[in-house]
């Protein structure tokens, strides 16, 4: 790969778009912007009971929207070939690659287990949908907090954040996809625009996490006088640098913003949920029945947080209230 040459936008061939992400007031909401790509993921809780094969083990679902706000020639309405396409790609690195522990999900074993579903909708395309939805997935799954439950005998009780606190979710490891895109004169790029790709002859798509483990990969299209090794042993280690480094920054954003909501509140307001719910599994059917709780007077609290000396960055965290209007932003890359 020739590191001289420099692309449209300034960048060099291997050399990513800067990256934001915006929290939202609600547990595992979050905004990535990667460059002018932009994606909004959510990830959503549920009890339902467990597949027959895996009776103590929670299930995933993710589901990716490609609306017409993200680009004119998406089709609203209906999963697009494309859509299909990023959606097995986050499987493979995030269900595919057991990333998240599952067993921890368990409730009753062979009865009622969480379910997790990771909604993420693309509002802008400039490329490289693929890296900013995962980024996206990751930061929402690290943010996401679910409720604390309680099973006595025939009975399960949800508790509200006022009672227990809300849990993490527990991660094994944190992989992120990175995108390459190589060109007929030999040269493979990271991070692509959306011009970019169109010019592009093949595609990369490394599932790399913290530990520089593979966890997926897929390869668009292979030239005549080019293979899969010959592109990986070129860029692998580009790769393995980038995920290391934008994981621990994804770490230490979601703490802070995470320790903003508990540093002066023993709780955290959850929107429609000021009650407990008892569910009731008899043969089959749940039954949700509300507690009574009083209720909790509110203050709102601004803390602002300040980079560790070895970065520039500044993160900026509110407290996560609804009267708070603005979401949180973390600048993760540095633009030089």
């Amino acid at each position: 790969i020739n590191l001289s040459f420099q692309r449209l936008d300034g960048r060099k061939l291997l050399e990513p778009r800067l990256v934001k992400i915006y929290f939202s007031s609600n547990w595992g909401c979050c905004m990535v912007s990667l460059g002018h790509t932009k994606a909004v993921a959510q990830v959503s809780c549920d009890i339902q009971q467990p597949k027959a094969s895996r009776p103590n083990e929670g299930m995933i679902r993710i589901n990716v929207e490609l609306a017409p706000l993200a680009a004119q020639h998406f089709e609203g309405g209906r999963q697009s070939e494309a859509a299909i396409l990023i959606n097995r790609q986050l499987e493979k690195c995030f269900k595919d690659s057991k990333c998240v522990d599952l067993e921890s999900l368990c409730i009753v074993a062979d009865k009622k287990v969480w379910n997790l579903r990771i909604d993420i909708n693309i509002i802008n395309h400039d490329g490289n949908l693929v890296d900013c939805a995962s980024i996206a997935t990751l930061a929402a799954l690290m943010h996401f907090h679910r409720p604390d439950v309680t099973s006595t005998g025939e009975e399960i009780i949800i508790h509200p954040a006022s009672e227990k606190d809300f849990l993490p979710l527990t991660l094994f490891h944190y992989p992120i996809c990175i995108s390459f895109i190589t060109f007929k004169s030999g040269n493979t790029i990271m991070d692509p625009t959306y011009i970019e790709e169109k010019v592009g002859v093949a595609e990369l798509t490394l599932g790399v996490n913290s530990y520089r483990e593979l966890c997926s990969l897929h390869f668009d299209y292979l030239t005549k006088t080019m293979t899969v090794k010959d592109v990986i042993s070129a860029v692998s280690n580009d790769a393995a640098n980038y995920a290391t480094k934008l994981v621990q920054q994804i770490k230490e954003a979601v703490i802070k913003d995470v320790q903003s909501r508990y540093d002066e509140n023993d709780f955290m307001e959850v929107e429609n949920e000021e009650k407990s719910c008892i569910i009731k599994y008899e043969e089959g059917s749940a039954e949700l029945i509300p507690i009574p709780i009083n209720s909790i007077k509110k203050e709102e609290v601004f803390s602002t947080f300040n980079s560790s000396d070895d970065s520039d960055d500044e993160i900026l965290v509110k407290s996560p209230f609804s009267e708070r209007k603005e979401i949180d932003l973390v600048d993760l890359i540095d633009s030089d």
